[in-house]
């Protein structure tokens, strides 16, 4: 248990972390950006959700933290190396949970591992994309990046605007906070903490953030409405990163899904929601 690496059939190193009972209920986290697996010691909430008797798999995605850059990859391929990861660890059934920019993530491992993905949740998750109404009020940095005509040029951009090693986005890049969101940095534990899964992201520099970012902003290539677990999405009423209309479009195109939003919290603060949300989607499988 603890921090872990795995060699994936193409050579990539995946970084994870695996906190919790080896025999409890398993979930995969899915962190935002720029972030990494060690966003669930933002507050202990790894510890809290082992305490509930949840085993939690948290994996850097490619070109974050420990794992290897996979240049042109799509958000499809994120469901083979969580295929394997699972394989390697021996977890047959799962569930699966992302905040931010890994909500989609999550949404796709939902869709391509049907026969394995026992529950689905979203928290303060972007959404499609390709659905036009989700680029308004969006950061016009992150839409700037989006934008740009390639992979190769939104490393370029992400490079020129933020630093080689990303260090523009540690002082929190262009992203306006709501208060709820601010107040979470009055704790120095919690602002130790958001420190040092971002500093982890950008360990090997700023291009994981580009690419992911890029990528983030092409439509999705797996269909949501094969989703067959039971889906939840969340999101904070306040929040100012991520519009909240992502969340009631990514539960109007997966079947059956439930949507909370809640008043007060933000992008940021809505994570002291997670241990309640992982505990539905174990209970419910």
């Amino acid at each position: 248990m603890g921090d872990r690496t795995l060699t994936l059939p193409d050579g990539r190193v995946l970084a994870y972390s695996d906190v919790g009972p080896a025999d409890a209920p398993v979930a995969m986290y899915f962190h935002g950006a720029p972030s990494s697996r060690l966003d669930l010691r933002v507050g202990g909430i790894d510890e809290q959700l082992a305490a509930r008797g949840i085993r939690v798999v948290s994996p850097d995605r490619p070109g974050y933290g420990g794992s290897s850059p996979q240049p042109a990859r799509a958000m499809s391929d994120w469901a083979r190396d969580v295929d394997v990861l699972a394989d390697h660890l021996g977890i047959d059934r799962f569930a699966v949970f992302g905040v931010s920019s890994g909500g989609p993530y999550a949404v796709a491992v939902a869709a391509l591992l049907g026969h394995r993905v026992n529950g689905c949740g979203v928290i303060a998750g972007v959404t499609d994309m390709a659905w036009v109404p989700a680029w308004e009020d969006y950061d016009e940095a992150e839409v700037a990046l989006m934008r740009t005509g390639s992979e190769d040029e939104a490393i370029a951009w992400c490079q020129h605007r933020f630093g080689f090693d990303g260090a523009g986005l540690l002082s929190g890049g262009t992203y306006e906070l709501s208060d709820a969101d601010l107040a979470l940095f009055d704790d120095e534990a919690m602002a130790t903490g958001f420190m040092a899964t971002t500093m982890e992201a950008l360990r090997q520099g700023v291009v994981g953030f580009a690419q992911d970012i890029w990528l983030q902003g092409r439509p999705w290539t797996f269909d949501p409405a094969s989703i067959v677990a039971p889906c939840h999405v969340l999101h904070g009423e306040a929040d100012t990163i991520v519009p909240v209309r992502h969340a009631r479009h990514t539960a109007a195109v997966i079947p059956g899904a439930s949507l909370v939003t809640l008043p007060g919290h933000g992008h940021l603060s809505i994570i002291t929601e997670v241990p309640s949300l992982v505990q539905l989607l174990v209970t419910a499988t």
